[in-house]
């Protein structure tokens, strides 16, 4: 393994061949004064110095061009604009944000079925929790209004558990079924 100091005095005689080599040929010699920078010296264009290509930034970028890129969500909402998905993209967010919505309390015991013609259906867990989203459908809505809009859902219809299928078995008798408290 080779020191610091050897690997020093490899550079330095790598330095001075290539300076010696360009001394023979006749070239530009390299400049040690500039230190560790080694880049290009900054001379002022003139018609005898121009230099090829367009001038770049510190990033690469071309310099005076004016930014032409647009962001991702700029051209995925003029897309959606223009497709006419406003409303569906609208309703599978209140869907997916029920919980910010209502709260977590209320998005535990209900649950977004579906937006269509401006009614948001919902189902709840039982008819306990359907009657209270009943008394806070108004204030439901205004939340919903100012988080997604106010043309997106208009009215809110809220449905207890599902009764319970006494369909059962590949055959079935056609009939009113059991006589309960269902219906």
């Amino acid at each position: 393994m080779t020191t610091p100091e050897e690997r020093a005095d490899s550079v330095t005689a790598a330095y001075q061949h290539i300076r010696a080599v360009a001394r023979k040929r006749g070239s530009r010699l390299p400049d040690a004064g500039r230190g560790t920078g080694g880049g290009r010296r900054s001379v002022p264009a003139t018609p005898t110095n121009r230099r090829v290509g367009r001038p770049t930034g510190p990033d690469g970028r071309a310099l005076g061009r004016p930014d032409r890129t647009e962001s991702v969500g700029s051209v995925l909402g003029d897309e959606i604009r223009r497709r006419g998905w406003d409303r569906p993209m609208a309703g599978g967010w209140v869907k997916a944000n029920w919980e910010l919505l209502v709260g977590e309390r209320i998005a535990r015991h209900s649950q977004v079925q579906m937006l269509k013609d401006k009614q948001l259906f919902i189902t709840c867990d039982s008819t306990a929790w359907a009657t209270n989203l009943r008394l806070m459908q108004r204030n439901i809505l205004q939340v919903i209004s100012q988080k997604v809009g106010p043309d997106v859902v208009a009215e809110l219809k809220i449905f207890g558990p599902s009764q319970p299928s006494w369909r059962k078995g590949p055959l079935h008798v056609k009939g009113r079924g059991p006589r309960d408290t269902y219906g």
